[in-house]
């Protein structure tokens, strides 16, 4: 701590905000990219016969990757309330 200023803390808030708000869009972005060449679309025009199934699995796998992110962001947010309602302490919450 630096007198009132935790610069630690606000690195840690600084990357965290980079990862979530700028990675995670970047993410879901190349997912959608990935899904249109998989499935044989370029520039709006549909390729016939041009697909590839290896793009479309790494579109789906983009698009687990945020959704993962997404829920266990929620959870995080919610886990004493989720820990006091269901008695399931998640994500390192505790019992009160």
């Amino acid at each position: 701590m630096d007198g009132w200023l935790n610069v630690g803390a606000l690195v840690k808030v600084l990357v965290f905000g980079i990862i979530a708000g700028a990675g995670l869009p970047a993410l879901f972005a190349l997912g959608v990219r990935t899904q249109a060449v998989g499935a044989g679309t370029i520039g709006g025009q549909h390729l016939a016969g041009d697909r590839r199934p290896l793009l479309t699995a790494v579109a789906y796998v983009c698009f687990a990757l945020v959704t993962v992110a997404i829920v266990t962001g929620v959870l995080f947010v919610a886990r004493d309330f989720i820990g006091h309602h269901t008695g399931w302490y998640i994500l390192g919450a505790e019992a009160k």
